[in-house]
């Protein structure tokens, strides 16, 4: 029997070459730091996504982990009572 035109679903070819959003591209970038992402999810990644929003992303990444080390060592230095002040 014949499957009505509503109930098809899109080839998983043309699923997968929809570009991937900010939020896939943030996680794809924090696996990255963190050296958890898979092979199969990082070639994924590289066909899907475009390299401009990698980039971006990479650099958020890293801007907000630098961020987060000199807040620990202010905080520390400040529990330890070296400020420079």
């Amino acid at each position: 029997m014949n499957q009505p035109e509503s109930e098809h679903t899109p080839p998983p070819d043309s699923a997968e070459k929809k570009d991937s959003g900010l939020a896939s591209a943030a996680a794809s970038a924090a696996a990255a730091m963190f050296g958890v992402q898979s092979s199969k999810a990082h070639q994924r990644d590289f066909q899907k996504a475009s390299p401009g929003k990698l980039i971006f992303m990479g650099a958020v990444m890293v801007c907000v982990f630098v961020t987060c080390v000199l807040f620990a060592v202010r905080c520390s230095l400040e529990q330890a009572g070296m400020t420079g002040n």
